[in-house]
Order: C-alpha cells, then sequence, then structure tokens
C-alpha cells in the first residue's frame, strides 16, 4: 500500500500578524485602544467644569460632578496613572462623601488620603492606582 504525501500548505490561512493587529484595533488608522493622555489634577468645582451651555440646575450639580469623576477616574487608570488628584473643595463635604463611596468600592484603585496639600489645602484627595 502506498502512502500518500500530506498536503502541507506553506502560506498559512490567516496571517498572525494581522490578526493579533485586528484583535488589538490597531488595523484601523488613527483608532487606537490606549489613552494617550490623561490630567494628574482634576477639579470638581462646577465653575471649571464643562458640562454644556447654560445653567444646570442645583439639584443636579452632583450628579455631573461624580460623572466627570468617574470618567477622569477611568481615563486615568487606562492612561497608566500611578496617581491623581481630585479638587473637591470643603463646603459641606457631600462631594468628598460621595467620591470616597466610589472610591471604596472600585477595584482599580490601591488607596486615596486626603492630607494637607499647599495649593488646596485639605479640599483634594491624593488618589493611588494598583
Amino acid at each position: 500500500m502506498k502512502k500518500r504525501k500530506k498536503n502541507i500548505n506553506t502560506h498559512p490561512l490567516v496571517d498572525p500578524e494581522q490578526l493579533r493587529r485586528h484583535l488589538m484595533d490597531s488595523s484601523k488608522p488613527g483608532i487606537t485602544n490606549r489613552i494617550e493622555f490623561a490630567d494628574d489634577i482634576i477639579d470638581l468645582h462646577m465653575d471649571q467644569l464643562q458640562t454644556g451651555k447654560g445653567e444646570i440646575p442645583a439639584t443636579d450639580i452632583l450628579f455631573h460632578q461624580l460623572e466627570e469623576f468617574e470618567r477622569s477616574l477611568d481615563k486615568a487608570m487606562a492612561a497608566g496613572k500611578l496617581e491623581m488628584r481630585v479638587i473637591h473643595g470643603l463646603g459641606k463635604g457631600k462631594l468628598k462623601a460621595e467620591i470616597y463611596k466610589i472610591l471604596e468600592k472600585h477595584p482599580g484603585v490601591r488607596s486615596y488620603t486626603n492630607d494637607y496639600h499647599s495649593r488646596y489645602g485639605f479640599g483634594s484627595t491624593l488618589i493611588q492606582f494598583n
């Protein structure tokens, strides 16, 4: 009985490099999944936030501040930052309390401290990431 030679295709059906680029989403020019820039300091005072046009009702201010905080937190972590400072001010402490609730549950946060800062006093918190 004769042995059949296997037909070995020397050219793969899928280019491994092209597959890698496709999976990493770099096959599309100008589109990447990396964040190149993120702020080290985010100021959550409403006059510093760019939240659309017009006046924001007082009842919605905390919501907008927390939304901006979470967006900045995710962006800093995606950019590979080791730490970031959030300026929440002193006030009545509502914003700071809500920020701390988020930080307690966030898996990417190693620690956060409200130490005195020469520029912001006790109105800011330093967040360190894993």
